[in-house]
């Protein structure tokens, strides 16, 4: 049977597909246990710096859950569902490497919450982002009711949630919900460079800056302040550290190590 998610890596970059392009790359349960075996994988994989997830075809970044799945699904197999996708969805989150989302067509429901769980989200100019899942008398369950919140404020995650309307990836960037729009075309090469970009600098220095930057935006501002000075401590005692002080004064890119 064909995998439902294609996994490589190149020059420190992970690449991640969903590949299920006739159901519109939708997340059954088969494809989320690969992807939470994939991500496992790269967390331990120090060679790769950042990770970029997208989908196949040029329709879909992912259609959302499979709904032949879950029509049959009981309550209590829904809460050990939700319980496990919402532990992945945590796992990319803070998997301490930038996890770029190429959202490539349509993003909804838990290929949304997928979306939302990376780092950063550039999208296709025909990309398209929602939950609609209070039509069908449902609501996001793998994290989408709480970063969404995050990513736009109250007033318009509420009415997102509520409506069930999707938004066009102009908005979204306009809204900061994407760093970027571009042709469909394009979005390949312009997420690549932007990892590569972002593969260059040193994983230690991002792997902190995340850490601050999640848990401080969860925390009182004295806590995250505290967690801030703790981040910069710890990389003023990093090799990575004085090898970019030492390249800055002798006009030379630095090679940093992760230590």
């Amino acid at each position: 049977m064909e995998s439902s998610i294609i996994f490589s890596v190149d020059d420190n970059i992970a690449n991640i597909t969903i590949n299920r392009p006739e159901s519109m790359n939708t997340l059954n349960e088969a494809a989320l246990a690969e992807l939470d075996e994939v991500f496992y994988a790269v967390a331990g994989q120090e060679e790769i710096r950042v990770v970029v997830v997208t989908g196949s075809g040029d329709r879909a970044f992912s259609a959302g859950a499979d709904l032949k799945e879950l029509e049959i699904k009981s309550s209590s197999e829904m809460m050990m569902l939700s319980e496990r996708s919402q532990a992945l969805y945590q796992r990319i989150e803070a998997i301490g490497k930038p996890v770029i989302a190429a959202v490539n067509g349509l993003a909804l429901g838990a290929g949304f919450e997928l979306a939302l769980a990376a780092t950063m989200r550039i999208m296709a100019d025909t990309a398209k982002v929602g939950f609609p899942e209070i039509k069908l008398g449902a609501i996001p369950g793998y994290g989408g009711t709480q970063r969404l919140v995050h990513a736009v404020g109250q007033g318009l995650a509420i009415e997102m949630l509520l409506t069930g309307e999707l938004m066009k990836a102009q908005r979204a960037y306009d809204l900061g919900l994407a760093n970027d729009i571009v042709p469909l075309g394009e979005l390949s090469t312009r997420t690549t460079a932007l990892a590569k970009r972002l593969a260059s600098f040193s994983p230690l220095a991002m792997r902190i800056l995340l850490q601050v930057f999640y848990l401080g935006n969860d925390s009182p501002l004295s806590t995250g302040l505290a967690l801030e000075r703790m981040g910069v401590a710890a990389l003023f005692a990093s090799e990575d550290l004085r090898e970019g002080i030492a390249a800055f004064r002798e006009k030379r890119s630095p090679v940093f190590r992760g230590r």
